[in-house]
């Protein structure tokens, strides 16, 4: 069975635009913190076909005036269809409050339907978006997730979580770019706003760098502390950077062809998929994904704060295996290299 929604919790700076377009290539549209962003596959977020508009709406409005509103879309498409983007709105709310991400208090979405939607059972809720959907979140932390969306996922492993990490010296150096291009500022997150501001105004990348690796608060540091445990658990599929990189980006095929192999496995689709997946993806051009870029930047005093301040994140071993399934292949790990440094 093809799963209709997958998580993906995925820490800034770890490349999450390749993985985003890989999931758009095999036909899941990206919500939450890659929201439009794939640049191939995946269609857009318009408005479905009526037959599937029904079960948002009938959560959203009740049974008798969702029937009343699909009557109407015959001859009155645009009001079912704003009917139906209003409803969507409210969903995404639920899905992101859910998942324990930050929401902004004002909004324009009804709180009547928010409401409404907010009581929707956790296994009932992947089924109301029509089609195929891929949630992005920067962290999953469990003190922060909803207490029913925990509980069905600890027992169901539904809907499947991929957990999409990297060097930890590498996220470093993406997110610091990231941050410091002044002609992106929509894609970023409030708090980002905030250190997009500081990292414009230090002089150098050695002074970015130092002040990353320094500033508890920095982008990305601790939400990847706080999403050790996805490393562990046996649900969790886990995909590097560095597999998903491919030789485009200073990866290898065959590592490419693991997680490739891996995503498939959770969403259920067939391994024909691999091929129009792989056929699909244009290179990004953007040296922020290449793997290894720290080595250009990291001078031994980074090193040696990095150690001492993020040596628990230094070494992480996953189990490599199928979601939901025993540990079948070889142990994994991504580990410091002593004494390797850029300069």
């Amino acid at each position: 069975m093809t799963e209709s929604q997958v998580i993906v919790v995925s820490p800034p700076g770890s490349g999450t635009p390749l993985l985003a377009d890989l999931t758009s290539a095999l036909g899941y549209l990206s919500y939450g913190s890659m929201s439009a962003t794939p640049v191939v596959g995946g269609g857009s977020a318009g408005t479905p076909e009526i037959v599937a508009m029904r079960p948002l709406l009938t959560a959203a409005h009740g049974p008798d005036e969702a029937e009343l509103l699909l009557k109407r879309g015959g001859e009155e498409r645009g009001v079912l269809e704003a009917a139906f983007r209003e409803a969507a709105g409210a969903l995404w709310r639920v899905w992101w409050m859910r998942l324990g991400q930050p929401v902004a208090v004002a909004s324009s979405v009804d709180p009547g339907l928010e409401s409404r939607l907010a009581r929707v059972e956790e296994r009932e809720l992947p089924g109301l978006l029509p089609g195929r959907g891929c949630w992005y979140v920067e962290g999953l932390d469990l003190q922060r997730a909803d207490a029913g969306f925990l509980r069905t996922w600890q027992k169901s492993g539904r809907p499947p979580i991929v957990f999409h990490h990297r060097d930890v010296r590498d996220r470093i150096v993406s997110q610091i770019r990231s941050l410091a291009r002044p002609d992106t500022p929509d894609g970023h997150r409030p708090h980002q706003l905030i250190y997009r501001d500081i990292v414009a105004a230090l002089p150098t990348m050695d002074a970015k760098i130092t002040f990353a690796l320094t500033d508890p608060g920095f982008p990305g540091m601790e939400e990847a502390r706080r999403c050790q445990w996805l490393l562990h658990h046996p649900a969790v599929t886990v995909i590097t950077h560095e597999d998903l990189a491919g030789p485009a980006h200073g990866g290898t095929a065959e590592g490419r062809e693991r997680a490739v192999a891996r995503l498939l496995a959770i969403t259920g689709l067939p391994p024909s998929a691999a091929a129009a997946a792989a056929s699909a993806q244009p290179p990004r051009e953007d040296e922020e994904l290449m793997v290894g870029q720290w080595r250009s930047c990291f001078t031994p005093a980074h090193e040696r704060l990095l150690d001492r301040r993020h040596g628990d994140l230094l070494t992480t071993r996953a189990e490599m295996r199928p979601a939901g399934g025993p540990t079948t292949g070889p142990t994994t790990e991504t580990a410091r290299e002593p004494g390797t440094t850029a300069r």
